[in-house]
């Protein structure tokens, strides 16, 4: 329910207005009186008013001076004006002042009924967007940790994110890091057997396992984590100085690292392994960090418990390492699965301008390229149920003899070529696909064109009525009414010729049920009546 405030210096306009109005149907539960503004101050100190309906001309403070003090104050209080000034000057003042109305006297009781329960209605549409929009609040800050975890996912996933896009994901989550600085990564196999419990319990086990690494390092660092898809626990750590990474960082770093390795086992009851990558810069190194971090388990760990390892204990150099770009999310897999073309071939460049860096590495790293390529295309074709012969025929034989003379330029000219193959595939398949698929619908029409509708269409090929809708108007040009509406006409005009039909059945004949509706159609479509029409024949 709702209070209002009617404010005027002549008293027994405002005892009319309070008794004059159905208040109680409009949902107002109160109606309180001043008679002057200053009376009317004192009494919104005390009560919540949600709309105030004042006279422009007063005795003392104006009505404009009244609503410029509720808006210092009360800023959702909302505010009529009612005044015999008829002069645009008030009306241009008032608006700056924020009124919601300007009534002019005499107001008729149903003019200022119908005023407030707009303002009323308002209100209530202001109330349920805020209350909406603490909801939204309210969620989005149950989703934070995992939103924050997903974000730590995407980063040693490889998934780009341009530095501006980050740093504002960074704030809106609400996290400390800075991009650009020195972070390190631990990674954490937990290897207790807990095949026996159920999700609910080991997913308690795990943020407890969260919680004690980030309460372990919170005093002098920052802390962000996620589970990767090896169920491996990972953990981005950044000090919380401006101070540079170096071997002071890097000792305590380790100290909190065993501490916390400690503390699972003592509290938890559960053994785990900890290795810890080199120093990188958020956000370029975080996946080579964690590969490499990862490529301990591997080489050196194994099947050992309760390991613990620096990547810097690692003492081999090699001459060559993963492609980055060619393993980065998304793969072209996943792109070419979902027929992403242009970001495939954006990612096709980006691999390219790495492997011109790769010296004397271009030449294995072009055979794993081409293998990578090979193998996103046959899944692709063959998922569609092609063969890749069909498709690229014996040019796909090229790659597959390379001898000494080999060089990038040839592997280039080839993904590139490929790439515009199969994606012209892609395109005649398509349009294919929606060639047979309008193909059905018209004849679908046609055979049911007394009782067709967009929902029957859309239930006959399995498709829901806005593709459908959409589709019609893409592929035929015209909207599915218009084109109904036109077969109706061409096929009225053809029973038109026989002399026996009546208007009426023909009406029915081509799906209209009231014949003045059909007449009215015909007419509009062909200038003349259906029975003009016959009459002309």
């Amino acid at each position: 329910m709702y209070e209002i405030l009617i404010v005027d210096d002549h008293t027994h306009l405002v005892d009319s207005l309070a008794i004059g109005l159905p208040w109680e149907q409009m949902g107002v539960s109160h109606v309180y009186k001043a008679y002057s503004g200053e009376e009317a101050l004192e009494l919104l100190n005390y009560r919540s008013v949600d709309i105030v309906v004042t006279d422009i001309h007063m005795n003392g403070m104006t009505g404009l001076e009244l609503i410029a003090r509720i808006n210092e104050k009360w800023k959702n209080t909302k505010a009529v004006i009612i005044t015999g000034y008829d002069e645009f000057q008030y009306a241009r003042e008032a608006l700056q002042q924020q009124v919601c109305d300007y009534l002019l006297k005499p107001v008729s009781n149903e003019e200022l009924e119908q005023t407030l329960r707009n303002i009323i209605e308002r209100i209530t549409e202001e109330g349920n967007e805020l209350l909406n929009q603490q909801k939204f609040v309210y969620r989005f800050r149950e989703s934070l940790p995992k939103l924050r975890e997903m974000l730590l996912f995407d980063l040693i996933s490889g998934k780009n994110h341009p530095l501006s896009d980050l740093e504002d994901k960074i704030g809106l989550y609400g996290l400390p890091f800075s991009v650009e600085r020195e972070a390190i990564l631990l990674c954490m196999r937990v290897e207790e057997d807990y095949s026996n419990k159920d999700l609910y319990s080991l997913s308690l086990i795990e943020y407890a396992m969260f919680n004690i690494v980030e309460e372990v390092f919170a005093d002098r660092f920052h802390v962000m984590y996620c589970k990767d898809s090896h169920d491996y626990l990972i953990f981005l750590v950044q000090s919380n100085q401006l101070e540079p990474s170096g071997k002071d960082s890097s000792a305590a770093i380790e100290d909190l690292a065993r501490l916390s390795q400690h503390q699972i086992k003592l509290y938890l009851k559960s053994k785990v392994s900890i290795v810890l990558s080199n120093w990188g810069a958020l956000p370029k190194d975080i996946q080579p960090m964690y590969h490499s971090a990862l490529s301990i388990y591997t080489d050196y760990i194994g099947y050992q418990t309760e390991s613990f390892f620096h990547v810097t204990q690692k003492k081999e150099a090699f001459d060559i390492q993963p492609l980055a770009e060619l393993y980065r999310s998304q793969t072209f897999m996943e792109l070419i699965d979902f027929e992403q073309w242009t970001a495939f071939e954006t990612k096709l460049s980006r691999i390219f301008d790495e492997l011109e860096g790769a010296g004397s590495g271009a030449r294995e790293y072009g055979l794993e390229i081409y293998v990578t390529l090979l193998q996103a295309y046959s899944y692709y074709l063959h998922k569609k149920g092609k063969r890749i012969l069909e498709v690229f025929g014996r040019d796909i034989e090229k790659m597959l003899k390379i001898d000494a003379s080999w060089s990038v330029d040839p592997l280039k000219e080839w993904a590139f070529g490929s790439y515009v193959q199969i994606k012209a595939y892609s395109d005649r398949r398509s349009d294919h696909i929606r060639s047979d698929l309008m193909e059905r619908i018209r004849r679908f029409i046609q055979d049911h064109l007394i009782d067709i509708t967009l929902q029957t269409v859309a239930d006959h090929v399995n498709l829901h009525p806005v593709y459908v809708s959409n589709l019609f108007k893409q592929e035929a040009g015209e909207n599915f009414s218009n084109y109904v509406l036109r077969l109706r006409m061409e096929k009225a005009l053809q029973l038109l010729k026989h002399k026996d039909l009546r208007i009426s059945q023909i009406a029915h004949e081509v799906g209209y049920q009231k014949p003045q509706y059909f007449i009215k159609l015909f007419k509009s479509q062909y200038g003349m009546t259906p029975q003009e029409f016959k009459n002309s024949l």
